[in-house]
């Protein structure tokens, strides 16, 4: 590989590496991180390298910074799997290599996910600060490695922290989320949905790749959800199911808007009334650092069942409400029918889920993970 000649170094006084990638939970938190850090050091200048999922090409296109897109494999416990994911992790190294020499970063900081794994370890090797971010409750494989020799590991919540080993500090700071989230309003989310001002709007996005459980049992509510006056849908599909979910709700259906993506989320927030969505580490930061009332339908697949532990978070503290994925559309369908009217139908309720949410959040989370690199960098 050849790295892109645009990513040679640059005269800043601090140039700071961000590596991960491969769904939107981890390259949100880095962008968030990588505002702060400008934001508090304007002669700093941040890079990302990110994988060459379609994810990471969506998000980080529309950004300013220079991207290095690797084309990595998580690893997979199947045999026949492994030949090709050791040839990728191998030309991974080489290149992060390659990219770190002429880059040539004061820090790297690891987002998470098997895109992160290569740039942070090369980083430690080469003796560089390292700094990983971990929002999740339970630790992935790559974190698990890289936070043994971080100089610092930022996690969001405090089990995290304990859970975990390293030689180096742990704080327990919050999942960064953007500034966007903190400043839009309802009119801008409004005027971005087209949606209408005086109707009440539930936003379902169950995430940025689209989540087949979640669709599904969507479909098969929407025409009972027009009879619940006064309130308006839009669907965030993914980009993946949008067709088939746009084909599949009737023409019928009232004030219930498809949509595939959207590029301003806290706008979209800001409008909403009521979010029903998956339970990332992002997405929960994000509801409690704006105070939305949700109802989560946590990830069943994960082995470690993290985005469960999320929702019980949230749902001990009275800010949302979960509802577990059996898989199932009909049981679905019929479960969040138990809870959605219930919700939508009661102001008050709402209004102190919203409170309680608030009261979970941590908004300046990206700032205290900016300040911490930064910290160690003019030390």
């Amino acid at each position: 590989m050849k790295v892109w000649p645009d990513m040679k170094k640059t005269n800043r006084r601090w140039r700071v590496l961000l590596a991960g990638g491969g769904t939107a939970g981890h390259l949100y938190p880095g962008l968030a991180v990588a505002e702060a850090l400008v934001e508090l050091e304007p002669d700093l200048e941040v890079a990302f390298s990110v994988t060459s999922r379609a994810i990471d090409r969506c998000v980080l296109e529309l950004e300013s910074y220079r991207t290095h897109y690797e084309d990595v494999l998580g690893f997979s416990p199947r045999p026949w799997h492994w030949p090709k994911f050791t040839m990728r992790y191998l030309a991974a190294l080489r290149h992060a290599k390659e990219l770190l020499r002429d880059f040539s970063p004061q820090a790297v900081v690891g987002l998470g996910g098997f895109g992160s794994f290569a740039p942070v370890y090369q980083a430690q090797r080469m003796g560089l600060p390292s700094f990983v971010l971990n929002p999740d409750v339970a630790v992935g494989r790559a974190n698990k490695r890289l936070a043994a020799r971080a100089t610092v590991l930022f996690a969001q919540f405090a089990e995290t922290a304990s859970s975990i080993q390293s030689r180096g500090r742990k704080e327990v700071v919050g999942c960064p989320i953007r500034s966007r989230f903190l400043t839009a309003t309802p009119e801008q989310g409004h005027r971005l949905l087209g949606t209408d001002p005086a109707r009440k709007l539930l936003l379902v996005a169950p995430g940025s790749s689209g989540a087949k459980t979640v669709n599904a049992a969507m479909v098969l509510l929407a025409s009972r959800l027009k009879h619940l006056a006064g309130w308006q849908v839009v669907h965030v599909t993914g980009r993946s199911m949008y067709q088939r979910v746009r084909q599949e709700i009737p023409a019928s259906v009232e004030h219930y808007q498809v949509r595939d993506y959207v590029d301003d989320m806290p706008a979209a927030f800001a409008a909403a009334d009521l979010v029903l969505s998956r339970a990332g580490a992002g997405t929960v930061a994000e509801l409690t650092a704006v105070g939305l009332p949700s109802v989560l339908m946590p990830y069943p697949f994960h082995r470690d069942q993290h985005q469960r532990h999320h929702a019980e978070i949230l749902a001990r503290a009275g800010a949302a409400v979960m509802v577990t994925d059996a898989v199932d559309p009909l049981q679905n369908a019929d479960a969040l029918w138990k809870v959605l009217p219930v919700l939508m139908e009661d102001d008050a309720r709402r209004s102190n889920m919203a409170e309680s949410a608030r009261s979970l959040g941590k908004p300046q989370a990206a700032h205290s993970v900016a300040q911490g690199i930064l910290d160690v960098l003019k030390r």
